[in-house]
């Protein structure tokens, strides 16, 4: 017979109450406590004890080789404009020959690659319009890659690679001599009627409708509605990308009549390697394409490219986009939050708040023949570029100085200049806990009007200068960044001069310029855009920002 004791049976009902009360006090919501505001704090720049002296960029470059003893770049008759990085003679042998074959479309020919393979890339730029449906375009391009994989034997089919963006859209192959005409066959095919008559359309649409969704799970729906609020949503931009309705029904007949409709207007630029100088044997050399056959290959493609392209006049399907002959005036006020109101995407149960503070920037000074003469105001171009570098580069910025270093509000926090021919805007963006939300954006406002009012230390100035000198360098250094940044010159309808002389503008910058930029930037409120829970950082935001007025908005 199993006896039990009394006293330790309640003993033991005892201990369970009160597991069972402290597990119900774990289930209680602890109450948020907001962290304080605190005034603004820069990086210092101090030399490092016993740290090496380094010889500085500008000092290198005076004592770099000249002109002469670089690799010759003999230009053809035809040579137009050619976006040459003329301050720095190490990265100079980067730049094409530039060879207009028929008025809309020209062949760039860029020095022979160390790898031996001809990089090929067709690039389609029109700087007046943006492409409607860029993201259908996109998607439906990419699937037809995945097509081309299993049709083609040659080597460098697995190499296509697709870059689309609002003025131009790249498809390009790194081949080995003798696939050089495959490939050009390969990248004229993709703009061919004909050429998404083998994809799948279904999963076309499918991918298009999970996009959206991964969009709304992961919170980029941000940036969508951020792009409505900075630009408006009647602007070009905002008007050529999201057709619902377009992307729910496609099919192939429309998915054909939007590719050549997206040709209409735009021009044709192939990039080529030239051949390499090097000595090979006599059975390797067979193959090799002199750059005489290279340029009649270029004629070819021409040719097939520069046909009119036969647009169906059925546009039902399509939201018509807004006039692209958007104006260029220097007229700032249009562009400011006058009202200081905080944008708030109401997302409950959020864990993080997600920051955008910004500015749209007027375009007036956009053109090469302005950037030297023109003043460094808010629509300088070298303005948006440098602030956004000098408060949001990472690890030495300052935004991210003081909100992470010093404070830990964030993992990180960033600056980004968007310049397109047809807007400007500058950006900050992170993310930030729920209860740091009230003291991130203040601290980052806080920076901005410090700008305003307080001149850079020269030894902050020598390490912006450098950052952007060193960005400059590595960009042109390689073969990849150097062919995107030359794209984004010849949409931006910039030239070399211009390249060359932000570059520059950038050695000589003073500290006054610098604060001559922030202060017709940074003087007026910026636009924010917040999305969290609302019911939790709104407070918070009140008694933080009392001058400012929250307004929920609808993703």
């Amino acid at each position: 017979m199993i006896c039990f004791n009394k006293h330790s049976v309640n003993l033991s009902r005892y201990l369970l109450s009160i597991l069972l009360l402290l597990s119900l006090f774990g289930c209680q919501q602890t109450k948020l406590v907001f962290t304080e505001e605190k005034p603004a704090v820069t990086p210092t720049f101090n030399q490092l004890e016993g740290a090496p002296q380094l010889q500085s960029l500008h000092s290198q470059h005076q004592q770099s080789p000249t002109t002469e003893s670089l690799p010759s770049l003999t230009p053809s008759k035809q040579q137009q404009d050619t976006v040459r990085p003329e301050l720095n003679l190490n990265t100079e042998s980067w730049a094409p020959e530039v060879h207009l074959l028929v008025s809309d479309f020209t062949l760039h020919l860029f020095p022979a690659s160390p790898s031996k393979l001809n990089y090929v890339e067709l690039v389609l730029i029109n700087s007046d319009k943006p492409f409607n449906n860029i993201d259908i375009l996109n998607t439906a391009l990419n699937e037809h890659a995945l097509w081309l994989a299993t049709q083609h034997q040659i080597s460098c089919i697995e190499s296509l690679l697709i870059r689309a963006k609002m003025h131009s859209i790249s498809i390009k192959m790194a081949c080995p001599a003798e696939e050089i005409p495959q490939s050009l066959s390969i990248l004229a095919g993709s703009w061919q009627e004909s050429a998404f008559e083998h994809i799948d359309i279904d999963n076309v649409r499918r991918k298009l409708r999970l996009n959206k969704h991964i969009n709304a799970y992961s919170g980029a729906e941000i940036d969508k509605v951020w792009a409505n609020i900075i630009l408006g949503n009647k602007h070009p931009y905002n008007q050529a990308l999201n057709n619902q309705d377009l992307q729910d029904e496609l099919s192939l007949s429309e998915l054909s009549e939007l590719q050549q409709e997206i040709r209409a207007g735009a021009t044709w630029h192939l990039f080529m390697s030239r051949p390499s100088n090097e000595r090979v044997s006599e059975p390797v050399q067979s193959n090799i394409l002199t750059q005489e056959d290279l340029i009649e290959e270029a004629r070819i493609l021409a040719k097939q490219l520069t046909r009119a392209p036969n647009i169906s006049e059925n546009k039902n399907t399509r939201a018509p986009i807004a006039s692209t002959n958007f104006p260029e005036k220097n007229d700032t006020k249009r562009f400011l939050n006058t009202h200081k109101t905080i944008y708030l995407i109401d997302a409950p149960g959020a864990v993080q708040t997600q920051v955008r503070v910004g500015y749209r920037l007027p375009l007036s000074a956009s053109s090469s023949s302005d950037t030297l003469e023109h003043e460094f105001s808010s629509s300088h171009p070298l303005s948006c570029q440098l602030l956004a570098d000098w408060l949001g580069r990472s690890f030495s910025g300052r935004l991210y100085y003081d909100l992470r270093e010093k404070r830990g509000l964030t993992y990180g926090i960033y600056g980004r200049c968007f310049d397109n021919p047809q807007s400007r805007t500058l950006k900050f963006y992170g993310n930030t806990q729920l209860q740091h939300t009230g003291a991130f954006v203040s601290g980052i406002l806080a920076h901005l009007q410090l700008t305003t009012e307080q001149e850079i230390a020269s030894a902050e100035l020598s390490a912006l200068k450098t950052f952007e000198e060193s960005k400059y360098t590595l960009t042109m250094q390689s073969q990849y960044s150097s062919k995107i940044q030359y794209i984004k010159q010849l949409t931006l309808k910039r030239s070399s001069k211009d390249l060359a002389n932000i570059q520059n503008q950038i050695r000589e910058l003073t500290d006054n310029e610098l604060m001559q930029m922030s202060q017709s930037v940074f003087g007026e409120p910026p636009y924010i855009l917040l999305r969290g829970d609302a019911d939790k950082i709104s407070g918070d935001l009140r008694d933080k920002l009392p001058d400012w007025h929250i307004e929920k908005i609808e993703p």
